[in-house]
This record gives structure tokens, sequence and C-alpha cells, in this order.
């Protein structure tokens, strides 16, 4: 397999909302033409916390998401701001949308989640994660800070019924361990 040849210069970007779409025009091994239209944002990345509680208790940002007009459980996360690391985007994050913080992170990994977007999901694990209070949403965002058991993230992503299922596959090894010295 090779690569496919992408044709255009990349210029013609259409803004949606704080999202891109981003036609690629290319040729493909067997000689065909495609167009793809490739979404994602400014910054083509993201950022995402499993936060525990210092009783193990994982903090969930649970919201409406208009794609599959769900309420899902959510990992405290967003968009990485241009000149921001993800790190420092996943700690803002965490105090943004639940109102946590915590002394320690540690990266689990980062993925592209989508062959049709250009963003690079982060993903990192923070412990003994400690409440300060004062989230503060976006302007369309409704969050419900819940707490839920370990078991109950992994159960939630292998059901399909939280986003960032990811971040629960690169931390599962950890997680255990955590279970089990708790």
């Amino acid at each position: 397999m090779k690569a496919w040849k992408r044709l255009d210069d990349g210029s013609t970007i259409q803004k949606v909302g704080f999202r891109i779409i981003i036609p690629k025009l290319f040729k493909m091994n067997n000689g065909k033409v495609m167009n793809a239209y490739i979404s994602g944002h400014d910054s083509g990345e993201a950022a995402a916390v499993i936060a525990l509680t210092p009783t193990n208790e994982v903090i969930i940002a649970r919201q409406f998401r208009c794609g599959p007009e769900l309420i899902m459980d959510e990992l405290p996360g967003g968009l990485v701001d241009p000149g921001e690391t993800p790190e420092r985007a996943a700690r803002r994050e965490l105090r943004e949308e639940v109102g946590y913080d915590s002394d320690s992170l540690e990266f689990l990994g980062a993925v592209y989640a989508d062959g049709w977007d250009n963003m690079k999901h982060h993903f990192y694990l923070a412990r003994d994660c400690y409440e300060i209070g004062g989230t503060n949403p976006e302007e369309f965002e409704e969050i419900e800070i819940v707490k839920i058991s370990i078991d109950q993230l992994v159960a939630n992503a292998l059901a399909g019924k939280m986003i960032d299922i990811q971040a629960v596959f690169f931390a599962y090894n950890k997680l255990q361990k955590i279970k089990e010295e708790s």
C-alpha cells in the first residue's frame, strides 16, 4: 500500500462554527481522483483527562451531544488553544469543565480518533484530584458533574456510552492496578 498523492495545496478551508471543513483532493493508487472532506478545528488537537478523586472515583462531565442526540459521559477535555500544550489544555479543561485540579498528570497516549478528522487527541490520567470549584463552561455547554467507579467507566466505554473511549484503553492496565491497590 502506498499513500495517496495529494493534488491540491490545502488553501481552501470552510469555517462552520468553531470547526473547519477542509476539502482535500487525492489521486488514488488506482488512478482515480477523490475529493475528501475532512473535519476538524483550527488547532487540530484536543486533550482529555481521566480524573480520579483520592478515593479513586472517576470525575465525569455528563453532556448532551448533538451528533448522536444522546446524553454521553465524557472525560473533562476539549480543544488545545493556539500556543497551548496538550498537557496545559488538559489541566485547563479539568478546572473549567468540572472544577477540579490535580498535582499529578500522567500522559497516557495520543491518537487520531477518526479517519475523516484532522484532530489529534491527547489523553492524561490525573490522580488525587481535588475540588477547586468555579467551573467555566463554554457558551453552548451544559455539564452535569458526576462521579462513577472505575468499573463503571470501563463498562461505559465498552457499551459506547461515552466519548474518548481510547483514553480508557490507554489507561486500562493502570486503572486495574489502582483498583487492586485500593
